[in-house]
């Protein structure tokens, strides 16, 4: 009697097995990099992101340049004025090379903000176009290429999100 139960319950494991074809999980992979390299979207807000920070460089050459005109202005008037005049004078350079470092940090917390929003914005348009591939090739599960050791022929999705995000806009 025990012997035709194991025999049962294994026949049972054995059918009940992988399943169909079908069944099985349908996986493949995208390159996110190659994704966001040609994506036009992501170009297009690179280089509106590089205008502001050649503008803004520019700017802070300026302030720059100006500190550097004060400084010479006081050491070439050095000798002609008096100490609270030069006292005076590196003490509104200091202040000028204050709000200087103020400003630069502004600005790079400015800027990076704005990358973080460009890019937040581009990811959330890219994973759902991934998801609308995926859906509509029938994928069940779609991971990052830098996070596989092999994709097989047909597994990767890159070219085909590329092609729907460039298309779309």
């Amino acid at each position: 009697m025990l012997k035709k139960i194991l025999i049962l319950g294994m026949l049972l494991i054995l059918f009940a097995g992988p399943g169909r074809a079908e069944d099985l999980a349908r996986v493949g992979y995208v390159d996110m990099d190659r994704v966001f390299d040609e994506y036009t979207e992501t170009q297009k807000a690179s280089r509106e992101l590089n205008k502001e920070i050649t503008a803004r460089r520019k700017e802070i050459t300026k302030l720059e340049n100006e500190i550097d005109t004060l400084r010479e202005e006081l050491d070439t008037q050095e000798a002609l004025l008096s100490k609270e005049e030069r006292l005076k004078r590196a003490q509104e350079i200091n202040q000028k090379i204050l709000d200087l470092q103020k400003y630069v940090r502004d600005v790079e917390m400015d800027l990076a903000r704005k990358e973080g929003t460009m890019t937040k914005k581009l990811i959330t348009g890219i994973l759902s176009v991934i998801k609308k591939v995926g859906e509509k090739e029938g994928y069940t599960l779609i991971l990052r290429k830098d996070s596989i050791l092999y994709g097989g022929e047909g597994m990767d999705l890159t070219d085909e999100v590329i092609k729907v995000l460039n298309k779309g806009k």
